[in-house]
């Protein structure tokens, strides 16, 4: 039986944890099996996932099946807190592994349409209200999704992915999460230095995903770049949706416990 759920582990503790050690056969021991599993092979596209998995500097957070907004929420709120006093460049490479208990077997559409409910519904339970700083349309170039005050990148991974494989990470649906200011630090369209890291890094999902990278990657902040489209990406089967199944609230319910 596992009982960590809501809980935000960094990966190093939560492997010497005596309920994951002894929970073998459980769908969170296998998760993070798999998920380590993709992330070292050497040819995985995200050379910052792979050195997060390698340090053991990334997070992790269970979330159950019909209470996953309320675990992710829970975790979300403990993993901002730890963030806030570090300076933004120890950040970098310290995403939180949300691991969303659900069917592989449902089609891609479907996991994806949870994905964005599933958002929408950690949304509402945010403890602080929406940053003034940030957009609430998905459809501004500067928007990005915030929790706690803290604009976020969350990377959708499903397990029905089939041609873009950099996006699936193993038998439950999976959001890496990482603050908004993380990519501008190491992979900003500003620098050179930043364009060379995401140019590499596009490269590598070209290779891993056989010659195909998705149209909708871009740079945060560009006129023509939607973040919410990077979220969930497209492949045949695909949920397609014309605006963002996103939408900010004015104001948000305070529903978590400390």
């Amino acid at each position: 039986m596992f009982t960590g759920y809501g809980n935000c582990y960094r990966l190093d503790a939560l492997e010497l944890a005596a309920e994951h050690i002894q929970n073998r056969p459980h769908w969170t021991h296998t998760a993070i099996e798999q998920f380590r599993t993709f992330l070292a092979a050497p040819d995985f596209p995200c050379l910052f996932g792979r050195k997060a998995v390698a340090t053991a500097m990334c997070h992790v957070v269970f979330a159950r099946a019909g209470e996953w907004a309320t675990d992710i929420a829970r975790g979300l709120a403990g993993y901002v807190r730890m963030l806030e006093p570090i300076p933004l460049k120890q950040r970098i490479g310290m995403p939180l592994l949300a691991f969303l208990e659900t069917d592989a077997s449902s089609t891609l559409a479907e996991q994806q349409a949870l994905a964005w409910q599933v958002l929408q519904d950690v949304h509402r339970l945010d403890p602080l209200p929406w940053p003034a700083a940030v957009p609430h349309d998905p459809h501004d170039p500067n928007w990005s999704f915030c929790f706690a005050d803290m604009p976020l990148f969350i990377n959708m991974n499903f397990p029905a992915h089939r041609q873009m494989k950099s996006r699936n990470l193993g038998d439950h649906i999976a959001f890496v999460i990482n603050p908004r200011e993380s990519f501008d630090e190491v992979a900003s369209a500003a620098t050179e230095s930043g364009r060379r890291i995401r140019s590499r890094i596009r490269d590598r999902v070209r290779h891993y995903n056989d010659g195909i990278v998705p149209d909708t990657l871009g740079f945060f902040g560009q006129g023509d770049n939607f973040e919410w489209r990077q979220y969930q990406l497209q492949e045949p089967g695909s949920l397609n949706p014309a605006r963002c199944p996103f939408h900010a609230h004015a104001t948000t319910d305070t529903l978590i416990e400390n």
